[in-house]
């Protein structure tokens, strides 16, 4: 018996993420039973794409009507994730969610809630933390192959979206990788926010950001935060920077190594010293390559031709491994939550003058 899935899109209002609709294509024990959107053309043509003939222009009523095990909750764009996720635990089916996870972090609790009472689980699309090779830089870490862990740096894309935007849109992938390669939690953060002029950000510069990202602020932005394990960790985004995407991405730095996790996590290595120089002949690993050629054939071949679908697949499964199983997925709802704390721990640090201890008391948006 195969599961039967449903996908919620929103064609010009966030889409269909990134491949959330097309995931079960390649998976022959999920079947995609329905489509929710409510733009004709782009229904016709998710339609098309997905071949599903059961198509809907309301997903409520495609909830009610169809049986599902896992619906795909698709739009880039976030205001709607919140109700989005409450309907689909109403009708009891798992729920796989496009990042972030919402805008503030009461509606994180609420969606969180929600699906703890209904009893089915919900994961988010944070790829990096579901590439084969993040899972195998992670026992390396703990197997010591850096030393010891002493810090982390982190940086976003720091194009036109640099600063408050950014650190929605991409921040939340490096705080998840972060979290789960140093399998430790923040406990406080500090931050400062600017505008381009140098001038220190107040409410008053908060705007609604695009996507419905709800409230931003700042076109510079930097952060420290303190780990569980006494790791620190700085994240920076600068708006309109030159040569911008190219350094997304994060270093931990140990005792005798540096790691470097790039492109979405997909690209991992190892420059085997402790400090960095350049013109020093020093090993480099590829972690990478060393992951893929561990796995299995078949899982080689997913790995790659699609990294960030192979990454969606890995979600999807376990998803439903977590509900058979009674647990949390590795990329759960709370884990989607931390990365809202850490977003929101920013704005409430730097409004305050002051660090912050994590998690938040406040659960509204420090900008409101």
């Amino acid at each position: 018996m195969k599961y039967r899935a449903g996908v919620i899109g929103r064609t010009g209002r966030g889409d269909y993420g990134h491949g959330l609709d097309r995931v079960y294509l390649y998976m022959d024990e999920i079947e995609i039973v329905a489509i929710a959107d409510d733009n004709t053309q782009g229904l016709v043509e998710a339609g098309k794409r997905l071949c599903v003939s059961k198509l809907y222009s309301d997903y409520r009523e495609m909830l009610e009507k169809e049986d599902l095990n896992i619906v795909s909750v698709c739009p880039r764009w976030v205001k709607p994730h919140c109700e989005m996720v409450l309907a689909v635990a109403e009708v009891g089916a798992c729920v796989f969610l496009e990042k972030p996870m919402c805008q503030t972090l009461a509606e994180a609790d609420t969606m969180i809630s929600a699906c703890e009472k209904a009893g089915i689980t919900m994961g988010i699309a944070h790829q990096g933390r579901m590439h084969t090779a993040s899972h195998y830089a992670k026992r390396l870490l703990q197997d010591g192959v850096i030393g010891t862990v002493l810090s982390a740096q982190m940086r976003c894309k720091e194009d036109r979206r640099g600063g408050g935007e950014d650190l929605m849109v991409l921040g939340t992938h490096m705080f998840d990788t972060l979290r789960f390669l140093l399998d430790a939690d923040p406990e406080w953060g500090f931050a400062q926010i600017s505008m381009a002029d140098g001038r220190p950000v107040t409410k008053s510069d908060s705007v609604e950001g695009p996507e419905e990202l709800g409230l931003i602020a700042g076109d510079h932005i930097h952060a420290l935060y303190g780990f569980t394990n006494g790791v620190t960790a700085t994240l920076e985004s600068r708006r309109n920077q030159r040569d911008s995407g190219k350094r997304f991405g994060l270093q931990i730095w140990g005792t005798e190594g540096i790691m470097g996790v790039y492109e979405g996590s997909q690209q991992i290595e190892i420059y085997q010293s402790p400090f960095w120089r350049p013109g020093r002949e020093v090993p480099i690993r590829d972690i990478t390559a060393e992951s893929i050629s561990a796995a299995t054939q078949i899982d080689q071949m997913a790995v790659v031709d699609n990294l960030q679908m192979a990454a969606n697949i890995a979600i999807v499964r376990d998803i439903l491994s977590a509900h058979r199983e009674g647990r949390q997925p590795i990329s759960s709802g709370y884990d989607g939550r931390w990365s809202m704390e850490m977003i929101h721990c920013v704005y409430a640090s730097h409004l305050a003058g002051q660090r912050i201890p994590l998690p938040l008391n406040e659960r509204w948006h420090p900008l409101a």
